[in-house]
């Protein structure tokens, strides 16, 4: 009977740990897995909400007739860009690569990105300027291989048109990038256009996912893992996100997952296609060019609020991994 009780005293603790957390779903010990009857019947909804997580957000939206003034050199930004040609021709350098753009193409040019424009005579197109959101705390371009041209259709004509009716006044005013792509209050700006009119900012979104949908080849590892993988990482994301200016060891983030640190590594690199650390320090110099670009804080605070208080070692890493100096980047 003692031993009986001392069972049944076990498994009402579970219970009621696992009640108390149903709003998360499944929870984590010791690597095994508790899953609470009311979650287990939204089982059919885990890769239809893991979906749902995609989101991107305009920034910037209108139309242009470019000339001979539409030529900028070393543009960098954080965020990205969509171009719909309309019509004539142009040319953007980009990744070691000349794009030349014509009437009809698609053209995506990812956020910080080192390119370069150019026209020779004209050419009018449509352009989207957005933010992506994050699944987990991971960038939605980690999640696919993109190409970055390709050919439009007349709903992608459409479709960029009712974008443009569903935001008006949202064009740059004045097409050289330095004045418009680095600007301190970006992401206010960003923020107070997402309490636009709900039903119109849904389908906004809904197009311009589509949209962006014409420029994925293939999708990552991530896209398709197991729940399992997908709530775990999620963790692990928002651990290394919300710790950047603070040393991260495996070990620490695998005691997120309630794994062991081997086990964690080979998860990782298997999910993300890099081990543990190399994926924290891209993410270091990602926040390192966000800051670079839109604070006024030295290159000291910089490397110190990534993490890499040394100025020397910081500086290193960044130019590895940027192609570039801090202070270039900067400028």
């Amino acid at each position: 009977m003692v031993v009986f009780a001392k069972i049944e005293g076990k498994r009402q603790k579970e219970k009621e740990k696992c009640d108390a957390k149903l709003c998360k779903k499944r929870y984590f010990c010791r690597g095994r897995s508790y899953i609470c009857g009311k979650c287990r019947k939204k089982r059919s909804m885990r890769y239809a909400d893991f979906q749902n997580t995609f989101s991107l957000q305009m920034i910037y939206a209108g139309y242009y007739e470019a000339g001979k003034e539409w030529c900028y050199k070393d543009v960098i930004s954080p965020f990205s860009r969509l171009y719909l040609v309309e019509r004539g021709e142009g040319w953007v350098y980009m990744n070691g690569e000349k794009f030349h753009l014509q009437e009809g193409d698609l053209f995506l040019i990812p956020k910080f990105t080192y390119h370069a424009y150019q026209c020779d005579d004209y050419m009018s197109h449509y352009y989207i300027c957005f933010l992506d959101q994050f699944i987990g705390e991971k960038s939605l371009f980690d999640c696919f291989r993109l190409r970055y041209q390709t050919r439009a259709g007349k709903l992608d004509e459409c479709l960029m048109k009712r974008f443009l009716e569903l935001n008006p006044d949202c064009q740059i005013v004045n097409p050289d990038p330095k004045s418009y792509d680095n600007r301190a209050d970006l992401f206010e700006a960003t923020h107070r256009k997402s309490l636009r009119e709900l039903r119109a900012d849904l389908e906004s979104k809904g197009i311009l996912l589509q949209l962006f949908a014409r420029f994925v080849e293939q999708e990552e590892p991530f896209a398709v893992q197991s729940f399992e993988q997908h709530v775990g990482m999620s963790k692990v994301f928002h651990y290394i996100n919300s710790h950047l200016d603070h040393p991260i060891t495996v070990r620490e983030l695998a005691e997120v997952m309630c794994v062991s640190p081997d086990h964690f590594t080979r998860l990782f690199k298997n999910v993300n296609g890099m081990p543990p650390n190399r994926f924290v320090q891209m993410k270091r110099i990602e926040r390192a060019q966000t800051l670079l670009l839109l604070s006024d804080l030295s290159i000291k605070e910089v490397a110190e609020a990534v993490g890499i208080p040394n100025l020397s070692q910081f500086s290193k890493l960044f130019h590895k991994m940027t192609g570039v100096a801090p202070r270039t980047f900067r400028k």
